[in-house]
């Protein structure tokens, strides 16, 4: 006898499939529907399954039956059966070529097996009594527990399928250099000093140096470190009972006039302090209508000054006022006769306090030359412009290291009295990691 299995995608094609192999004697043994491929049983193709089987030499003056049940009917009818023997055999040895679900392609498999006689009505109806082989159970339909542990398994493929993919796009962004900067990169970028960089190493670490420079983690620790390098109180403070003088100094065109302007303005219009605006910037007509400008506009008196004498004079007369803002002339530093010229006249006071401005523009070698030459009129304090007009700002910690400088105030724009702000730790801070 032999046994063959026939899958297709409908019970119809398999028939076919039997009749045109065995013919109309062919023994139904098995039917059933299964999937194919898929994940977890799910997204699987729908085929039907055919087991059946053919004695080898049937009786030549047999009847030949040209029934066979139609398709519809072989999932539910009563299966047709052998006898024992017959499928004993089959059970043990032949389920051993029977095809896996899994596979695509249907898998016949021949298989000798010893003539069983059987009557005639028996193979008409191809049954045999029901006492001799026990009907096949039918799969169970799978639980609801399974069902979820089913999809249970499936999301967690899709999880691991997800970090994989986020993996290889991870190492592909490292293959195109791409990565977030880091804070020593950022100071790196703002013309930081080398040596000055080993030296932060050795007192942040290492580690901390390597943070991604947009980090909090990075703000607060670059801070802490300009914080032993700056004061805690920098800018103009006004005393009670005594008068403050300022007078801002330093070489032409680094925005002294309008620096001054902006100072007077927080002053008056933030805290409502009197004040007064003295000039001894003789030298250029339009400074003068400049501040008178700025004077008209904040409502604050203005004196012009041309010798020390003057200027003595003027600071007795406003000695009522809270705060005596000082503009002088812009001096070279290569001329000393200029420089002898502010110092007699910063001198008729001694409790001027002193702001050297620098625009941070300027060349770092002229800058330490600025800062040496007018350290003749001693300043007290420095003040950084044009922040906005320059994509480095690493020379103010590299002066910072190198000087005992106390910056007062950083400016970024021409507006006035917005584009000012004091020089603390955090501040430039900013301006560093920007």
């Amino acid at each position: 006898m032999k046994i063959k299995v026939f899958r297709e995608n409908t019970m119809k094609e398999a028939m076919d499939k039997v009749k045109e192999e065995f013919g109309s004697d062919a023994v139904i043994l098995h039917t059933r529907k299964l999937k194919t491929g898929g994940i977890f049983g799910y997204g699987g193709k729908k085929m039907v399954e055919i087991t059946a089987a053919i004695e080898d030499n049937p009786p030549q003056n047999k009847k030949k039956s040209s029934y066979l049940p139609p398709p519809d009917d072989l999932l539910t009818r009563p299966r047709g059966v052998l006898p024992k023997q017959v499928l004993n055999t089959y059970k043990t040895t032949a389920t051993e070529f029977l095809a896996p679900a899994e596979e695509q392609a249907p898998v016949m498999q021949d298989l000798e097996l010893p003539v069983v006689k059987t009557s005639e009505a028996q193979r008409e109806a191809r049954i045999v009594p029901k006492e001799d082989v026990k009907m096949e159970q039918e799969s169970p339909a799978p639980s609801s527990a399974e069902q979820e542990k089913k999809i249970h398994d499936l999301q967690r493929e899709l999880d691991k399928m997800k970090l994989m993919l986020e993996k290889v796009i991870n190492e592909d962004r490292e293959k195109k250099d791409l990565y977030l900067p880091t804070l020593k990169d950022a100071l790196a970028e703002q013309e930081v000093e080398e040596s000055l960089l080993e030296d932060i190493i050795q007192d942040i670490g290492k580690e901390s140096m390597l943070l991604p420079k947009d980090s909090e983690e990075a703000r607060t620790v670059l801070i802490n470190y300009l914080s032993k390098l700056m004061p805690d109180a920098p800018g103009i403070e006004i005393e009670k009972g005594t008068p403050k003088i300022a007078a801002l100094i330093g070489a032409t065109g680094v925005g002294k006039t309008t620096t001054l302007a902006k100072i007077a303005s927080r002053f008056v219009l933030e805290q409502g302090l009197k004040a007064v605006l003295i000039t001894a910037d003789t030298y250029r007509i339009s400074a003068v209508e400049q501040l008178k400008t700025y004077s008209d506009i904040i409502g604050l008196p203005l004196e012009i000054v041309y010798s020390p004498v003057e200027l003595k004079k003027a600071i007795d007369k406003h000695s009522d006022k809270q705060l005596i803002l000082i503009d002088t002339a812009g001096r070279s530093q290569h001329n000393d006769y200029q420089l002898n010229e502010l110092h007699d006249l910063l001198v008729v006071n001694d409790k001027i306090e002193k702001h050297l401005v620098l625009s941070s523009t300027t060349k770092y070698k002229d800058i330490i030359n600025i800062i040496r030459k007018f350290s003749f009129c001693a300043p007290d304090k420095i003040i950084f412009t044009k922040t906005d007009e320059t994509c480095s700002v690493g020379m103010i910690l590299n002066l910072l290291v190198k000087y005992p400088l106390n910056i007062s105030y950083f400016t970024n724009g021409q507006s006035v009295p917005d584009d000012i702000f004091p020089a603390t730790p955090a501040n430039l801070a900013e301006l560093l990691l920007r």
